[in-house]
């Protein structure tokens, strides 16, 4: 495993951090297309209050393997988060709206003649003994779940906040999540195999990410898997950590470090173009005029920890500009790219434990092709 010097490590992103600006990208888009998800969307049930909740929270994209190809057909997967949750209070109470909802993998077919994209299967995740699996938490330190009436919810020791998706290429999955955090081995039916943990297969610094920013991307080049954490941990300044794993060993296998452009703090989802080459989401968290949404290309050339990054392209000129959360990143072809948003199943607004309601808003999840000019995986 590649050793790093912390202390030089710091240095040197806080210079790259204060002395960067993002740079022009050599990558031309000549076609964007915007998709909407179809309706009617699925319901994922009501509330004990009788609130209806739909489907959404998508974060996280893989291109399927479609045995009948057709230029104007694509089919992709998604993976769902933890489930509809409202906003956290100050005593760290979370309401989750239906604690019994299982982390799903969504199909997803898209017309490309009509510019939308329908849910055509779901997949629901299991544990280890084939009981669903939940995204209720592991430990109260951090949240409390509660439900929307202000009473407390049991934890979980096997709840996932699963986030990133990737094949294993044997039919199952790959999935990193922001609990432990950990990455997640489930197979074609969605029951979990292994779950890979801090103290464990992952280096034990990891457990002391912050709250809710614990993997947001996964990537597999070969017989690795990449895990990719959403921000900087607290002891590091303006870089992001990612663990490579040995999946022969299933030990880590080495570390890098992804330093961000200045004013950003969040990755938004990662995907393997081979030889050691990964496109990135890089993002802020805004929606509106002030949000700031990149995509990288990044090379990881193992004798160097720290991420080289040449940008592909700016999602502040696209329609994707406004949104807040853009979590999912496949690769359609040696030119095409396509992302999702995260909708956070339309919440919007803080749950009122009195009425047991929560502001809903219409916003579904939407979809953004973009093709280039240039092979974006040489």
């Amino acid at each position: 495993m590649k050793i790093f010097s912390l202390l030089a490590l710091s240095f040197s992103a806080t210079l790259i951090s204060s002395c960067s600006s993002v740079p022009t990208s050599n990558y031309t888009v000549i076609k964007s297309t915007h998709l909407k998800l179809k309706g009617p969307v699925p319901s994922v049930g009501n509330t004990i209050s009788g609130q209806k909740i739909s489907l959404g929270g998508f974060s996280g994209l893989m291109l399927k393997e479609n045995p009948n190809p057709n230029k104007d057909e694509l089919i992709l997967e998604t993976i769902t988060d933890r489930g509809p949750n409202g906003y956290l209070t100050n005593n760290k109470e979370r309401p989750f709206l239906l604690p019994e909802f299982p982390p799903q993998i969504l199909s997803l077919r898209v017309n490309l003649k009509d510019n939308n994209f329908e849910v055509t299967n779901i997949l629901k995740l299991q544990k280890k003994n084939g009981k669903p699996l939940t995204g209720l938490p592991n430990k109260r330190n951090e949240e409390n779940p509660i439900d929307v009436m202000g009473f407390m919810y049991s934890l979980d020791q096997d709840g996932i906040d699963s986030e990133a998706l990737v094949s294993d290429d044997e039919g199952g999955y790959w999935v990193g999540e922001e609990y432990s955090p950990s990455l997640v081995h489930f197979d074609k039916h969605g029951k979990m195999l292994r779950r890979l943990t801090p103290f464990n297969e992952l280096p034990k610094m990891y457990s002391e990410r912050k709250s809710n920013r614990g993997f947001e991307g996964i990537a597999k080049d070969k017989n690795k898997i990449f895990g990719f954490l959403q921000s900087p941990l607290p002891m590091d300044q303006n870089f992001a950590r990612i663990v490579e794993v040995d999946l022969d060993t299933l030990k880590t296998s080495g570390e890098y470090y992804y330093g961000f452009e200045k004013n950003l703090d969040k990755i938004g989802d990662a995907v393997s173009i081979g030889n050691n080459k990964f496109l990135v989401i890089e993002q802020n968290g805004m929606k509106g005029p002030d949000s700031r949404k990149y995509i990288f290309k990044i090379t990881l050339n193992g004798t160097d920890n720290l991420v080289k990054k040449e940008l592909l392209a700016d999602l502040g000129t696209t329609p994707f500009k406004s949104l807040e959360k853009i979590e999912g990143l496949a690769v359609i072809d040696s030119r095409k790219i396509a992302l999702v948003n995260d909708n956070d199943f339309q919440i919007n607004g803080p749950t009122d434990t009195i009425t047991g309601f929560t502001p809903i808003n219409n916003d579904l999840n939407e979809m953004l092709i973009l093709e280039f000019s240039q092979d974006i995986t040489k």
